[in-house]
């Protein structure tokens, strides 16, 4: 066809004038789906697992945030939506969050209370402090009392068993603390062992 040449467009049909957008996928839908699929693939303890999951960018802090089938958050953060009262969930609020985190969150509040290889070997963890162990727990707690950033205001008992003690546990067995191995005991660490093996930990 010469340069010059004119060229006729053809008007859509009506039909298609009329028609509904196609709805465009959610990019926070999509790359929280990425994420989450992610950490299922490289952790398959993970695959079978009954989990809602929601990716919030920078709407919380740290990393991530677990939720029980029971609890319903705080009014600053509430339960979301789409993670449904009745079943357990994740919502990942920075984009850095590693499939081992994810793995980490899960286990550290969830499945050493429902499954019976994590539960016997988080109980004997848990009960194997020493005093200086159980100093630094204490040491923490006071810190987050006193920080307003924080908000803690629960009792002791309460955050060491919701957040102080997975916390310590985390932080060996999912690679959560550089130079980790001399916060814990040989025995802590056999114990801690077991777990990464079983969960497929490198």
């Amino acid at each position: 066809m010469p340069d010059n040449a004119s060229v006729t467009v053809s008007a859509a049909p009506e039909e298609f004038n009329n028609a509904p957008a196609i709805p465009m996928p959610d990019n926070n839908a999509v790359i929280g789906q990425m994420i989450f699929e992610k950490a299922k693939s490289q952790y398959p303890y993970l695959a079978d697992k009954d989990i809602s999951f929601d990716y919030a960018p920078g709407k919380g802090r740290g990393f991530l945030e677990f939720y029980s089938p029971e609890e319903t958050g705080s009014p600053e953060y509430p339960r979301p939506q789409n993670i449904p009262l009745g079943k357990v969930g994740v919502q990942v609020f920075d984009p850095k969050t590693r499939p081992i985190d994810i793995l980490a969150d899960y286990v550290s509040h969830y499945g050493v209370e429902k499954d019976p290889f994590l539960a016997q070997r988080y109980q004997q963890f848990a009960n194997s402090f020493t005093p200086e162990q159980q100093k630094v727990l204490q040491d923490q707690y006071a810190y987050y009392q006193q920080h307003p950033e924080f908000k803690e205001s629960r009792p002791y008992e309460e955050w060491l068993q919701a957040s102080g003690m997975p916390g310590y546990f985390r932080g060996y067995t999912f690679n959560q603390w550089e130079n980790s191995k001399d916060a814990y005991t040989q025995s802590q660490l056999q114990l801690l062992d077991e777990i990464r093996k079983y969960l497929n930990v490198k």
